[in-house]
């Protein structure tokens, strides 16, 4: 990417450039002409592209996927991977309940 397709925003109607600065010091909204869509970034680095008009909507993401919430994400995460190895683990018994009827269904002993 070309420095020269960006161009930093420091002041807008709405003050989106000063409040994403208030989800994190060292965040700066750039608008990339390349790609038609406005950015975050923090220290260079993209953090999240923003395709619709500048909005409070667009800090309420920033909040969201914020560093500070990674615990709560974590946790978010890690449950809902408990929640997807038990819907496999009750899948699994019921298919294997399903095989062993099938067999025993055949006159098969145990």
């Amino acid at each position: 990417m070309r420095d020269s397709a960006l161009r930093e925003i420091k002041s807008d109607v709405f003050d989106i450039a000063d409040r994403i600065r208030e989800v994190d010091e060292e965040y700066r909204l750039y608008y990339n002409l390349a790609q038609a869509r406005y950015e975050v970034r923090k220290r260079g680095e993209l953090c999240i592209t923003w395709t619709e008009p500048l909005s409070a909507a667009l800090i309420t993401k920033l909040r969201e996927t914020h560093v500070r919430r990674r615990l709560e994400l974590l946790k978010e995460i890690e449950r809902e991977e408990e929640r997807a190895r038990q819907e496999g683990e009750s899948r699994m018994r019921e298919r294997i309940g399903e095989i062993t009827d099938g067999f025993l269904s055949r006159g098969a002993k145990v």
